[in-house]
């Protein structure tokens, strides 16, 4: 792999951007990286390697410095030339683990290109930056399978690399049109990564129609949905805990009349012994919790009769005494 070997100041109009497609835009760290160069110039250089004709200069790494110093109205930028050729300096690049935390869709972008470009097999690039073979697809499959829309919002820093993966990735697997859909919704109206990850959890177990009004207006979705619980809080708060019991035994209670009704289904003469052992256990545990709950709520009901009674006995005593 290429190593370094010259630092030097160039002008910018000698650089060629072969490699800005795999990089993911981000205003906030190009408004950083201003600041940082107007107070304090370029500190780090730029790499690059000597183009084929030897008069130029191809960027690897070092697209946000440039921006932020053609915006802060500077004219040339310090690089870091490196021996060897476009492949060898991307390998070094990537393999630079310690010194740069990549987008996950941006390692699969600068894969991409050593496979493509230069006819690098999986192999020999995970052989070269300590990988396996499949976490170098698994990372270039993350690029190829998205649609193309999704990747330019991505790149473009408008969709975060964890939704383009975890959400719309499958999603466009299953259904391509519901993901493009709910691409153009989230990039004009952003999910937080909980609220996205509810959005699909919802959108798998829902039916057909469910699924239109999730996709047609997701942050609207949401924040129904948050509607809704903050009403079943302040119910639960206002029916306290006797409301949460009773909704707790009621519950309770179908699940018995279910296990009643199925049980002719449930105990056959072809059983296992082993398997009607266990169930015939836990229905002894249950009655058992039945036996202790009528036993409690009868103890409570006499204490609440003693209570009344001696209540009662103390008002009167007080009528006397008056």
């Amino acid at each position: 792999m290429a190593e370094s070997s010259l630092i030097k100041e160039v002008d910018v109009h000698l650089l060629e951007l072969r490699y800005g497609h795999t990089r993911v835009q981000n205003d906030r760290a190009s408004l950083r990286m201003q600041n940082s160069i107007n107070n304090h110039g370029q500190i780090v250089p730029a790499l690059a390697v000597t183009s084929e004709d030897g008069n130029r200069f191809i960027l690897i790494d070092g697209y946000l410095r440039l921006k932020a110093l053609v915006a802060c109205g500077h004219d040339c930028i310090n690089l870091q030339v490196m021996d060897g050729d476009e492949q060898g300096a991307l390998l070094t690049l990537l393999a630079r683990n310690n010194d740069r935390q990549w987008e996950a869709i941006e390692e699969a972008a600068m894969l991409y290109e050593l496979h493509s470009r230069f006819s690098c097999s999986y192999g020999e690039i995970g052989k070269k930056l300590g990988k396996d073979k499949s976490w170098v697809k698994r990372r270039v499959d993350l690029l190829t399978e998205l649609p193309e829309e999704i990747t330019q919002a991505v790149m473009a820093g408008k969709l975060s690399t964890w939704a383009a993966s975890r959400v719309l990735a499958p999603l466009s697997r299953a259904n391509a049109e519901d993901a493009k859909q709910l691409t153009k919704e989230l990039i004009k109206d952003p999910l937080s990564t909980r609220d996205l990850s509810l959005l699909y959890a919802h959108y798998k177990k829902s039916n057909r129609v469910v699924r239109d009004r999730i996709i047609a207006a997701p942050a609207l979705f949401i924040k129904a949905g948050k509607q809704q619980e903050q009403e079943k809080m302040a119910k639960e708060i206002n029916d306290g805990p006797e409301g949460k019991w009773l909704k707790d035994i009621t519950v309770v209670c179908h699940i018995l009349k279910r296990l009643t009704q199925t049980a002719a289904y449930a105990f056959y003469p072809e059983q296992g012994t082993f398997k009607c052992r266990q169930m015939q256990i836990w229905i002894k545990k249950a009655d058992q919790y039945l036996v202790e709950l009528k036993e409690m709520a009868r103890r409570k009901e006499h204490d609440q009769s003693s209570d009344k009674a001696v209540h009662s006995g103390d008002g009167s005593k007080q009528c006397e005494s008056a």
